[in-house]
């Protein structure tokens, strides 16, 4: 293989998919853990970090998208790229593709741009879009792509599953410890 072959549109499609996935996955996992109340010193240090590799992950996901408008192989218009199940290529799975864009789009600018106007109650329900967003791009990638039988694509799969799933596990066990401590309990009269 020939050094042109690297950065074929094939093999960097292929590349940005993972890439997204990684940066999203990282992103939501510097989420949960930055929301830890184990975590409240270092709290603004996780969250730059859950900031930052959501962008990272929505421009590759964005590059991923130009890569796949111009490929030959598989052509995709720009209506079977933005409008959700009018691909004709799998147009299921390349739907949940485009609205885990969507929904990670919408959730990274409201957070940037919007948090302020939208308040604090609204941007959280907004904020938890994240969570369909990430599986539909999971479905997506596993359905979709090439390498998804591969064993080292599996265990990428699998090991970010298993990080969401036991962080996600531990702040839901935190937050109902919380919710029981005596200290937010209301005074009986």
């Amino acid at each position: 293989m020939n050094i042109n072959d690297y950065f074929s549109v094939w093999n960097l499609i292929r590349t940005s998919g993972f890439l997204g996935f990684y940066f999203m996955t990282l992103s939501l996992s510097l989420g949960l853990f930055s929301s830890l109340s184990v975590l409240k010193k270092k709290k603004a240090f996780f969250v730059s970090l859950h900031q930052t590799s959501g962008w990272f992950g929505l421009l590759t996901i964005i590059f991923h998208i130009v890569l796949i408008w111009q490929d030959q192989y598989v052509p995709y218009s720009l209506g079977e790229l933005f409008i959700p199940f009018y691909a004709e290529n799998e147009p299921v799975y390349s739907a949940l593709g485009t609205l885990s864009f969507y929904l990670f789009f919408m959730v990274i600018s409201s957070s940037d741009f919007f948090i302020k106007k939208l308040g604090l109650k609204i941007w959280k329900k907004i904020h938890l879009a994240v969570i369909p967003a990430w599986v539909f791009m999971m479905i997506h990638g596993l359905a979709i792509g090439t390498d998804s039988t591969e064993p080292w694509s599996l265990f990428l799969y699998a090991s970010g599953s298993s990080l969401i799933i036991v962080l996600g596990f531990i702040k839901y066990l935190e937050s109902g410890m919380v919710r029981q401590s005596p200290d937010r309990q209301k005074p009986s009269k």
